[in-house]
């Protein structure tokens, strides 16, 4: 493989990593928003 490839190949790893990164803080969130404010049914 020559450079440009390797250079290509290193930031879509930076950014499939950040995009993971991203989503797990989001899943984070909502976990955590679920512990601190549970789900009452209304009725």
């Amino acid at each position: 493989m020559n450079q440009v490839t390797i250079e290509a190949i290193k930031i879509m790893g930076v950014g499939m990593g950040t995009v993971f990164f991203v989503l797990l803080v989001f899943f984070g969130l909502v976990k955590a928003m679920q512990a601190i404010f549970p789900y009452k049914d209304e009725a």
